[in-house]
């Protein structure tokens, strides 16, 4: 049986619970989505006002949870993750880590976001990471791209030791985080994990912006680690695609047009290694695609949660290939 922590069971005792349960149906739905991303696949639109308006977060209600769940950390921190708003966003992760004892993973996504907003927060937070997390490129990466931010150099920035070279983002702890406060907040299970999935993290911007710009001789062993590690069995699919043309662009920013980018490499592999990643790209977005066209509109809303599911805890390529089967093996109703 699921725990239920002392202060959430006052609060679904409270008067102003009951407040937010019979308010409800205010809350988008399997079928509001569905309509919606019915139109938008027949008029070609990617964004239109009705899907802006059921993604729209009801920003009372996630508050309201945060502050009334005081022994449960993960409800400040899935609402620091839904609310962009800086200062609400900033106490709210101060909330969520005093309540978790100082958790890793809320450490480094606070930080991440605190990344553009208050390098002065940031800064601190990323160091601890980094002695807590050691195998972890992320912090290291983030604070190289806050010091760049900043025109400083890179003076008291540390080479990552040699074994930093897995990309935990926490993506996954993230989403289930927001996932559980929407939940709390009243969302149904399906529209909790549709507007708790957000893979674009200030961390993948960060790579994005690597490359597109030309890249320093120095910044390249650690864009490669980076880029690599983006490519290791990444929670969503996205990660992987900046992963590869970060690599791409890493290997392209040599100086002087030499023909490798790593000590020991041949011309013909650097070659090689660029077809694998424009190949790897295309098959991505191949599947993307075929889903995207031919399975998620049969899908039923009991499958598509279990999507969600296991994109977090398979990773969005399994997922999608299982949600494929068990729609086109009969199990799903148009």
């Amino acid at each position: 049986m699921r725990r239920v922590f002392p202060a959430l069971v006052a609060f679904l005792l409270a008067p102003e619970f009951w407040l937010l349960s019979s308010q409800a149906g205010d809350l988008p739905t399997f079928e509001d989505f569905r309509r919606v991303d019915g139109m938008r696949r027949v008029t070609g639109q990617l964004e239109t006002a009705d899907l802006l308006s059921l993604t729209r977060i009801d920003r009372a209600r996630i508050e309201h949870v945060a502050q009334q769940g005081t022994n449960d950390y993960r409800l400040a921190w899935g609402a620091a993750e839904l609310i962009a708003d800086w200062p609400t966003k900033h106490a709210l992760f101060e909330s969520a880590l005093a309540a978790s004892g100082t958790n890793v993973e809320i450490e480094l996504r606070y930080a991440c976001a605190a990344a553009n907003q208050d390098p002065a927060t940031a800064l601190p937070l990323l160091r601890a990471v980094e002695k807590a997390d050691t195998a972890n490129i992320v912090p290291w990466f983030v604070e190289f791209n806050v010091l760049l931010a900043q025109n400083k150099g890179l003076r008291g920035w540390k080479t990552p030791p040699s074994w930093a070279i897995r990309y935990h983002d926490y993506a996954a702890e993230a989403a289930r985080a927001r996932i559980h406060t929407l939940e709390t907040a009243g969302y149904s299970p399906y529209s909790a994990r549709r507007l708790g999935f957000m893979p674009d993290t200030p961390v993948l911007a960060m790579a994005r912006d690597c490359a597109e710009r030309r890249l320093d001789k120095a910044s390249v062993p650690l864009l490669l680690t980076v880029a690599r590690g983006m490519q290791d069995r990444p929670v969503y699919l996205v990660t992987e695609l900046v992963g590869l043309s970060l690599e791409g662009a890493a290997i392209q920013s040599r100086p002087d047009n030499q023909t490798n980018s790593v000590p020991g490499e041949t011309s013909a592999e650097v070659s090689l290694r660029m077809i694998e990643l424009e190949s790897r790209r295309d098959q991505i977005k191949s599947l993307v695609s075929t889903v995207g066209a031919r399975v998620v509109d049969m899908a039923t809303e009991a499958e598509m949660i279990e999507y969600f599911d296991n994109v977090l805890g398979l990773g969005e390529e399994l997922a999608m290939k299982r949600l494929a089967e068990a729609v086109q093996g009969g199990h799903s109703s148009p």
